[in-house]
């Protein structure tokens, strides 16, 4: 199984593939001390994965282009993008997730100069007034 990220902004687009994505996580978060269905909740995903930098190569590696998306103002439209997650089982698409006003929660980077290798982590969220955009698709036909 692996997973693909898509990120789709005014200043670009963001991609990591399966050789980077490590774990994903989505969530449906209701608040913990209800006893019925709430109407404020959230919908997120967190996602893991290891740092492939580029060192001299013509693109932009994703993490770095994650790192700057975390870093745009909430005054900036930009900092609502589209997401997407691709869950890939025997090359075939088997759910896919869809965020159309994501951003980010939290981001982090995590190296070691011993080992060499970094891993990151992401945490997006929906704008929460656009909660039911969000769309979680599945059970795709073979082609």
């Amino acid at each position: 199984m692996g997973f693909r990220l898509s990120v789709n902004g005014m200043n670009g687009k963001i991609e990591l593939d399966e050789k980077t994505i490590q774990t994903v996580v989505f969530n449906s978060q209701s608040a913990k001390d209800s006893n019925a269905r709430a109407t404020d909740f959230g919908l997120a995903a967190k996602i893991t994965g290891k740092m492939l930098f580029k060192v001299g190569g013509s693109s932009e590696d994703g993490t770095l282009g994650l790192s700057k998306w975390s870093q745009v103002p909430s005054e900036q439209a930009d900092c609502y993008r589209n997401a997407e997650i691709a869950v890939i089982s025997a090359g075939q698409v088997v759910r896919k997730y869809i965020f159309p006003n994501a951003f980010v929660m939290e981001y982090e980077e995590h190296l070691d100069d011993e080992t060499g290798v970094g891993t990151f982590y992401l945490h997006i969220k929906q704008k929460k007034d656009e909660n039911d955009a969000v769309k979680v698709e599945g059970g795709y036909s073979e082609e």
